[in-house]
């Protein structure tokens, strides 16, 4: 079974781990080459790592000492790294820092001290109630950085380590550099007696329903267009007028966006209500950086000769070395044209039917959910249908095939978005849920 796992995912994986690293370093041009793009890059590196290694605990083949070192984790290491883990006899698990337990959650950031030789990127491990702190060396090898050593407390693998020392027991108490790191991480906990900032990373699950007159600490608005949002009553409502809103244009209004999201698998929702005044409106939801790096779910209203259409799709684009331009990967459903509502939209019933179902967007509303599974992602949207011939109508789920990614896309966000052809035409929304929560199975 884990063979099988990593022959799959090996040809996938490796792939896109190759190309990480030549992603992470492009994105910083030449200009600005140097202590700022070898911290991205051994960044996303680590980052990485611990993804892909997420996936294999769950096949029972994380990275451990003594144990063949997989391809999926050796696009990663030095190669003398990955002979000492692989001919090590202590049993140690390096990502987890102690002999036994999985990574259950993580918190990554550079060290305060640097090594004049390469890069120190330290991440605070949380496995079995325990926090351990584990570092990270990178070194540019043929231009793409990779880790030449790991160590934690007692032990260290790799460059100027030598072999395995004395591995924690994992028993032992969490250090006073660890509860540091750990305090670091969950800085957002509750108890911790500071307000939540748009930087700070989330605690799960987390939700907001918008009540209040303004928005909460932990949001900031990208492109701030004040008179044309306003919190009432327990709702966002958001206008979107001059067409060209969403997360491809840099110059879109009103991205609410909210602080980091932890690593690991999550599902993120959205509901409201959405008012088909133009016929070229929908909603983003999503991890936005910017215009050149996000992932986002779209549920949009088209329209062309035979009236308005309802869409969802899913949109990664990223930077890409080599390319000067970021590259969009997507997949787009129409669901009223050979769709899972309709066979189309034209004929006179159907187009009756469209109408309908477009005016309860506004009426009963949608939700709208971004999801990671490991490496990949998916949107699925919910609507309540009218009854209509045999359909009993009531509420349905659809849900879109599915995107990769290695690196960072940005933080949680959301907006309302119009097309250029909504011309002066107004688009207005009514957000009432937003949340984020751990996948329930």
């Amino acid at each position: 079974m884990i063979r099988q796992f990593v022959r799959r995912a090996t040809c996938l994986i490796f792939s896109l781990v190759t190309s990480v690293v030549l992603v992470v370093v492009s994105m910083v041009g030449a200009s600005a080459q140097g202590k700022a793009s070898d911290e991205i890059a051994a960044r996303s590196v680590v980052l990485s790592l611990y993804t892909i290694n997420s996936m294999l605990e769950q096949q029972g083949a994380g990275l451990e000492v003594g144990k063949q070192v997989m391809t999926s984790f050796r696009a990663f290491l030095a190669p003398g790294l990955i002979e000492e883990i692989a001919t090590g006899s202590e049993g140690l698990r390096p990502l987890v820092g102690t002999q036994d337990g999985t990574v259950e959650n993580y918190e990554l950031r550079m060290a305060t001290d640097q090594s004049a030789e390469g890069t120190v990127v330290e991440a605070a491990v949380e496995s079995g109630g325990k926090v351990r702190l584990v570092s990270f060396a990178l070194a540019s090898t043929s231009g793409h950085p990779l880790i030449v050593r790991i160590w934690g407390d007692g032990w260290s693998l790799g460059k100027g380590g030598g072999s395995a020392a004395r591995a924690p027991s994992g028993k032992q108490s969490p250090s006073e550099e660890q509860q540091k790191a750990l305090a670091a991480a969950d800085e957002n906990a509750s108890g911790a007696g500071a307000s939540p900032g748009p930087d700070t990373t989330l605690d799960l699950p987390f939700q907001d329903e918008f009540d209040g007159k303004t928005l909460g600490p932990h949001w900031s608005v990208i492109g701030e267009a004040p008179d044309k949002f306003v919190l009432e009553n327990g709702v966002v409502y958001q206008i979107a007028t001059g067409g060209d809103d969403s997360f491809r244009n840099a110059k879109s209004e009103n991205i609410f966006r909210l602080g980091k999201v932890p690593e690991g698998d999550f599902d993120m929702s959205l509901k409201g209500l959405l008012e088909a005044k133009t016929g070229r409106e929908g909603v983003w939801l999503g991890l936005y950086e910017d215009s050149t790096s996000f992932l986002a779910g779209t549920l949009h209203v088209y329209t062309s000769g035979c009236g308005p259409y309802l869409t969802l799709r899913i949109v990664n684009r990223q930077h890409v070395a080599g390319v000067e331009e970021p590259l969009t990967s997507e997949f787009y459903d129409n669901l009223f044209d050979k769709g899972p509502i309709l066979s189309d939209y034209c004929s006179a019933g159907n187009r009756d039917i469209g109408d309908a179902i477009l005016q309860r967007l506004n009426e009963s509303g949608f939700s709208l959910t971004l999801s990671r599974r490991g490496l990949h992602y998916f949107a699925t949207a919910e609507i309540d249908l009218p009854a209509f011939g045999d359909n009993p109508g009531g509420p349905v789920s659809f849900k879109t095939r599915e995107v990769a990614r290695t690196t960072s896309a940005g933080s949680p966000a959301f907006m309302l978005g119009q097309l250029q052809r909504a011309r002066n035409g107004e688009s207005v929304a009514q957000f009432d849920s937003f949340s984020i929560s751990a996948p329930v199975n």
